[in-house]
C-alpha cells in the first residue's frame, strides 16, 4: 500500500517522507556517480577492473550528484534503478545507479 500512496503522491506533485529517497555511496567521496543507463554502468566495472583512465569514465556518467542528493526512482530492477535528481546542485539528471546507492531519506 505504501508504493501506491507513494506513486500517487508523485502524481499529484507532492513528496511523502515515507516515498523520501536519496543518493549514497559507501565510498568518501563527496558525490555519486550517476551512469547514463545500464550498458554504461557494466562498461564502468570493466574500467574500474582494468584501471582505466578517469577521462574514460567521463563519457559514461550523466552527472556527478553530490551525497544525500534527493531523487525519485523512475524504474527499479534486480540490480539497478534508473533516478531522477528532484533538488541541488544536479537537479534534473537522469540516470541509472546501483540499486545499493537508493536509500530512505
Amino acid at each position: 500500500m505504501v508504493g501506491t500512496a507513494c506513486a500517487l503522491s508523485l502524481v499529484i506533485g507532492q513528496v511523502s517522507d515515507a516515498c523520501a529517497k536519496v543518493l549514497r555511496s559507501n565510498t568518501a567521496s563527496p558525490t555519486v556517480l550517476v551512469f547514463k543507463g545500464a550498458d554504461e554502468l557494466r562498461r564502468y566495472n570493466r574500467l574500474v577492473s582494468n584501471a582505466a583512465d578517469s577521462g574514460a569514465v567521463e563519457i559514461l556518467l550523466a552527472c556527478r550528484a553530490p551525497q544525500g542528493s534527493r531523487i525519485e526512482v523512475l524504474g527499479r530492477g534486480h540490480r539497478t534503478a534508473f533516478i531522477k535528481i528532484v533538488e541541488g546542485a544536479a537537479l534534473g539528471c537522469q540516470g541509472t545507479v546501483p540499486v545499493g546507492r537508493v536509500q530512505d531519506q
